[in-house]
């Protein structure tokens, strides 16, 4: 499966796949980068140090720039061509630093620094092996000042199976309109689920539920572990260090 996932992410073409079609398999994605945002930058310093895990694109540290141009912010991904693109996007800017790791083998020896504000990850976790996130988490807070917070914007996994598949075959049934809509492609409610599916399983997407990121995240030290917003199998969670 994690070979499976890498060949999926670090083809150029998964990028500009995700690049053209994102919003459009993701209606809530503008607001979940808004609200990731905003938390990191309202809740935080004048000038504040941030981690953008799994950056891809970088969007998140985009709308992170329009409300504080002043911060400094520590991009990481695994793939080559993400890597590639944020790079290339900003160029510019000498606060923003791009640096290529599997979020699989842990962030410790990436910076010295442990005095980061907060750190911010957008649909990225989900591809994390489950024996690795506790490790993961237990790393986001040793880099984080006492008050520094973690900010998660994430695919999840309901507990009841019966629920969780409620959800999904009512995401392909609002997916198949959007798809005609805006990219005028025609789908079957079973080619599409077929579709997702296969995609899913390609790209490595293991979404926790909940319930255990919470335990994991109160596991890995963090004080304080709340759910910001939910809308079906999308949340955004916040934990602070202290």
């Amino acid at each position: 499966m994690e070979k499976e996932k890498k060949k999926g992410w670090t083809h150029p073409e998964a990028a500009e796949k995700y690049a053209q079609t994102a919003d459009i398999i993701i209606p809530e994605r503008k607001e979940i980068l808004s609200i990731i945002s905003r938390v990191a930058i309202e809740l935080g310093p004048m000038d504040p140090k941030i981690i953008d895990l799994g950056c891809g694109l970088g969007d998140v540290t985009a709308e992170i720039l329009k409300l504080k141009p002043q911060a400094d912010v520590l991009m990481i991904d695994f793939s080559d061509e993400m890597i590639r693109r944020s790079s290339e996007r900003f160029r510019d800017n000498k606060n923003i630093n791009v640096v290529k790791r599997d979020l699989n083998q842990g962030l410790l020896d990436i910076t010295g620094d442990r005095g980061f504000d907060a750190v911010v990850s957008c649909f990225s976790i989900h591809h994390v092996e489950f024996e690795n996130r506790s490790k993961l988490y237990s790393d986001i807070r040793e880099l984080l000042k006492e008050q520094g917070l973690f900010i998660n914007g994430d695919l999840f996994r309901e507990d009841s199976p019966a629920i969780d598949q409620w959800e999904f075959n009512n995401k392909i049934s609002s997916l198949m309109i959007q798809l005609k809509e805006k990219l005028g492609q025609e789908w079957t409610f079973e080619e599409l689920k077929l579709n997702r599916l296969e995609n899913s399983q390609k790209m490595g997407d293991k979404p926790g539920t909940l319930l255990e990121t919470f335990q994991d995240m109160k596991a890995a030290g963090f004080r304080h572990v709340d759910c910001l917003w939910k809308s079906r199998n999308l949340a955004i969670m916040a934990a602070t260090k202290s």
